[in-house]
């Protein structure tokens, strides 16, 4: 795959997250439910990292390239 360990167990993480939030599979979600979910995931977050933000859109572009 060519990513470290570490960034495969972040990517995985982020996913399981985002299939919690909505109670289904990844693979089940459309492209306006990762919009919500980025939405929801800045707004909670009292201060988001731009950095923590960034990456966890390119693990969920990952995910959708996937």
């Amino acid at each position: 795959m060519g990513r470290s360990k570490r960034t495969f167990d972040n990517y995985s993480r982020h996913v399981a997250a985002l299939a919690l939030h909505f109670g289904k599979g990844p693979t089940e979600l459309d492209p306006e439910d990762i919009k919500d979910y980025l939405f929801e995931f800045q707004k909670r977050s009292k201060t988001p990292s731009q950095s923590y933000f960034k990456h966890t859109v390119y693990e969920l572009r990952f995910l959708l390239k996937t």
